[in-house]
């Protein structure tokens, strides 16, 4: 019998008898055993490789031991390793050492709170592996440990021991890059996660812990009872931070964007960013008024920086603390967005080698919140890859009050991390230089492999979740040993007392220079000035006027036309789907001057904003769920060969020096992507950069990057944003899930003219919107609610000439306006036209119909001069289909009672107050849709308070 390996894998079983026989023959005649076998028994006397066996299904079938013990802080349930006391000696071993290396973290002293609770596993008890206390001077093969071939088995075991078992546990086996896990199976064996560091940068870590310490322990003492959400207890993240940024720096980095919630922020800002103590210190008094930020401004702790350094080594580096709100795990895909848009403005969207996403977690929140996933989804996607993040937990072991068993279902709380295959570090803060080399070693991994890297910082939090908190009220056994503990600082400093490396004195001497720095920094402290790593971002919120000022967007006929000749070309060879291959033949005929039967449609028009905009030399992203061809097939920016299956965009074949156009289909996610959007949007600020919704209604799966990014980050952090939203909106009969994008919620957002909320009706002026968002100087997020009926309908069409001149127009008067108004309707959308085929079918002719386009900001002017020239009103209707409580009504209802004349009845024709957006049934639906159209067209001021509603404002 002579089995390959392939057959041996495939069984999905480890016949150890088998691997013993074929590998007795193997050492009689390696010739005698199948050719696959052979590289792998030649690496058991190698010693610098060990072979990779994969473990056998029935280990992960087998039943549990129930031997609950507590890895920082949660319960684990141990799954014994398979008996294979039958099996020679040199296997024994290496499946000892493999156990080690994959289970070896279980036993790690990683918590400083209770340092000695993880007692060796039940996976690396020595009778797994058929051996005994009396084994233990017996020689064995030393598996690559030791130069020697054989060495005791105590050997190898305290070898093990101090590399996996120690105060540094590594999470790294059968990770989807083999390569990465033996290049870092190669690094923390030969090196036993110790590197000799030199007196200088032993120093170095105690010169940042002292920073970190004793700024705390000032404020503290300074601003007694104020919120600073200190870092003490987790204090050594200062000295990893710095020694990521130097190492990366060697490395060829040269850019960091770091996203961080509250904990720590402050001693982050300062003793990282370099941020004058002086600054800080004025942000904590009662009268601090910062005198240089427009808009409302945020809490200290909130705050971003941004930073020119020269790191220890004279490298010049770029640091920006991205700011965030309390949403914690919100600012994850921004900041990857930032840095994405960031390598794409230096061409580093390819190696990757430049510029460095660092997220800094709280445990709980990192294994609580769901955007975590979401973003780590998008670490391997083509158009969302950043070239691999460093993930630093700040494992207090706690969040707010609740325990770590109350919190999660996981042993740790990086064990998401499992699931992309990344590398995970568990350091103990109170062992500052093990945190450092674990963090130099993420820095290279992430330099060669491009991959995540996650640093668990198993540390504790000295308060309650703020300083004014009472955490013994929870947790009393706790909080009685955190108090007795001594300062990180201490600890590290008196540890280089004893191997002689510091005097007393000198350090002594050196807290008090930095105490007394400190001093003097408080009595300079100032109205600082702020920094948010935005550049351009400290103008002044535009005048109102701004806004209203009408730029020209058209565009001429010759470039309408060659850009959109060239958005349907189709190279030689290609086999177009003939459906597409149809619209193209319509599309191109769209672009003759002479076809005066022929108009431009939605899709059309949005190719043709695109394209012109990209003639011009500015690049766009454009990214959602189903976006390459279009939720509803209007767009089609991508063409697929149908024999080939190749892809062809052409946006991106206009001509030679246009702007760069990238189209992605994102995955299945709002709040990531949106995030993430949002945050290439600042990395690109001259770009346009767009996210599509499947169906509008599916936005508020991204509300929380809506509400404290979008909505407010200019007034906030001063954060110029430009990211435009596509929303598709409409009241089509599909359901209370597909209809409306809640144009409410958007407008109750409003204010400070914080964004753009636009609803048009036709695609030229679509198109003069989305060139006004590139040409125009001011940087407004732009929320568009674009149709879905309307894509196909036949009044919904523009003539090339309303392309090649004009502007957008935030509100479009009747176009066949009667000569004597008596009743004035106000709409927004899509039902114009079926308001406007109802006065055309009913031949009324007193009604005038007047399109809000731009609900927000509010052209208050524009709607005063329209009304002006309404002679004979008597009655002004908004009309709208959605329910009254939803919609525009809320919002502009005020606007007009003030602008109406008094003598003027304001009422409200649409759907009543409901509690779900749409109703489910399309005969129910199309029956409230008439009842509007006949509260429109009835007699003057009815008393209809029926399923439509129509009643006095």
């Amino acid at each position: 019998m002579n089995p390959s390996l392939d057959e041996f894998i495939n069984n999905g079983f480890l016949n150890l008898d088998l691997i013993e026989d074929q590998y007795a023959r193997y050492q009689k005649d390696p010739a005698s055993v199948d050719s696959a076998w052979r590289p792998l028994f030649d690496q058991f006397s190698s010693p610098l490789q060990q072979p990779q066996i994969p473990p056998p299904i029935s280990e992960s079938l087998s039943h549990p031991t129930l031997t609950p013990q507590q890895v920082a802080g949660k319960s684990v349930i141990y799954y014994p390793r398979l008996e294979i006391a039958s099996s020679g000696p040199d296997m024994r071993v290496q499946r000892l050492v493999d156990a080690y290396r994959t289970y070896g973290h279980l036993a790690a002293k990683i918590n400083p709170i209770f340092p000695s609770e993880n007692s060796d596993p039940p996976q690396l008890a020595l009778e797994n592996f058929g051996f005994s206390r009396q084994d233990l001077p017996s020689h064995v093969s030393s598996c690559g440990l030791f130069p020697e071939e054989s060495v005791p088995l105590l050997d190898v075991i305290n070898a093990l021991k101090s590399t996996y078992c120690d105060r540094i546990g590594v999470e790294y086996m059968r990770i989807h890059s083999p390569e990465m896990e033996q290049w870092l199976q190669d690094q923390v064996e030969h090196k036993r996660f110790r590197q000799e560091l030199s007196i200088e940068q032993k120093q170095m870590i105690l010169q940042q812990l002292n920073k970190s310490e004793i700024f705390e322990s000032f404020i503290h003492m300074k601003f007694v009872g104020q919120k600073r959400f200190s870092l003490e207890g987790g204090e050594t993240l200062i000295p990893m931070l710095a020694s990521l940024i130097d190492t990366g720096a060697s490395l060829g980095i040269d850019e960091y964007i770091l996203g961080m919630a509250h904990r720590g922020r402050l001693n982050v800002l300062a003793n990282i960013f370099d941020k004058s103590y002086s600054d800080i210190f004025s942000e904590f008094e009662d009268n601090y008024i910062p005198a240089s930020v427009e808009g409302s401004g945020d809490v200290k702790y909130h705050k971003g920086f941004y930073s020119d350094l020269k790191t220890v080594h004279g490298h010049s580096v770029q640091l920006t603390l991205t700011p965030n709100p309390s949403h914690l795990e919100a600012i994850d895909p921004v900041v990857e967005g930032q840095v994405r848009g960031r390598q794409t403005l230096r061409n580093d969207d390819v190696a990757y080698d430049k510029v460095l996403p660092v997220l800094i977690h709280g445990d709980a929140a990192f294994a609580g919140q769901g955007v975590v996933y979401e973003t780590l989804q998008l670490s391997q996607l083509e158009g969302y890859a950043t070239g691999g993040t460093v993930h630093i937990i700040v494992n207090n072991q706690i969040g707010f009050t609740t325990l770590p068993k109350y919190g999660r279902s996981t042993c740790y709380a990086t064990d998401l991390a499992k699931v992309f295959g990344c590398p995970v570090f568990h350091v103990n803060a109170e062992d500052p230089e093990g945190c450092v080399f674990a963090t130099n070693l993420a820095v290279q991994l992430r330099q060669k492999f491009h991959c995540d890297i996650f640093i668990d910082l198993v540390c504790y939090r000295k308060y309650g979740h703020n300083e004014t908190d009472e955490p013994a009220f929870t947790q009393p056994q706790e909080y009685q040993i955190i108090r007795k503990k001594q300062p990180i600082r201490d600890i590290y400093r008196d540890e280089l007392i004893h191997q002689g490396l510091l005097e007393s004195s000198v350090a002594e001497a050196l807290e008090a220079e930095f105490k007394s720095s400190l001093q003097e920094a408080l009595k300079e402290k100032k109205l600082p000035s702020p920094r948010t790593g935005q550049e351009n971002t400290r103008s002044a919120i535009a005048k109102n006027d701004d806004f209203f000022r009408h730029i020209q967007t058209g565009v001429t006929v010759q470039t309408l036309q060659e850009v959109g000749f060239r958005l349907c070309h189709v190279p030689e060879g290609f086999v177009l789907h003939p459906k597409l291959a149809v619209l193209n033949k319509e599309r191109e005929s769209m672009l003759k001057e002479d076809n005066a039967t022929r108009f431009v449609d939605w899709g059309m028009a949005e190719l043709l904003a695109y394209g012109t905009i990209l003639w011009d030399g500015t690049s766009i992203r454009l990214s959602g769920q189903d976006t390459c061809r279009g939720t509803f097939s209007h767009r089609h920016a991508l063409f697929m060969d149908q024999v080939k299956v190749q892809e062809y965009i052409p946006l991106q074949h206009l001509k030679g020096d246009q702007g760069h156009f990238d189209v992605y289909n994102s995955p299945l996610s709002e709040y990531a992507v949106v995030g993430f959007e949002f945050g290439y949007s600042l990395g690109v600020p001259e770009g346009l950069t767009i996210w599509e919704a499947q169906f509008g209604d599916f936005a508020n799966g991204a509300q929380i990057v809506i509400d404290q990014f979008i909505s407010t980050a200019e007034q906030k952090w001063c954060q110029k944003s430009g990211l435009t939203l596509l929303l598709p909106h409409g009241f089509e009969g599909q359901g209370p899930e597909h209809s409306s994008a809640r144009i409410e919620r958007f407008l109750t957002l409003a204010g400070d003219h914080n964004m753009q909320i636009v609803n048009p009706t036709t695609p030229a002026q679509l198109f003069h919107l989305l060139r006004r968002q590139v040409l125009r100087p001011i940087k407004k997020p732009l929320i568009i609610f674009t149709p879905k009926g309307l894509l196909r309908h036949p009044s919904c069409v523009s003539r090339l000439s309303d392309f090649t001149q004009g502007s957008f127009q935030e509100i479009l008067d009747d176009p066949s306006p009667p000569k004597r108004t008596r009743r004035l309707v106000l709409c927004s959308g899509r039902i114009y036209y079926d308001i406007a085929a109802e006065r055309d079918k009913m031949a009324v002719d007193d009604i005038s119909i007047v399109r809000i386009e731009q609900l927000y900001p509010f052209d208050i002017d524009r709607l005063k001069s329209v009304i002006s020239r309404c002679q004979g009103l008597k009655e002004c209707i908004w009309a709208q289909e959605e329910p009254s409580n939803m919609g525009a009504w809320n919002f502009i209802r005020p606007i007009l009672r003030e602008i109406l004349p008094k003598d003027i009845d304001l009422t409200y024709a649409g759907r009543t107050r409901s509690a779900s957006p749409a109703v489910g049934s399309y005969s129910l639906h199309k029956k409230e849709h008439d009842a509007i159209l006949d509260a429109l067209f009835g007699p003057k001021d009815p008393s209809i308070f029926d399923i439509a509603g129509h009643q006095k404002a």
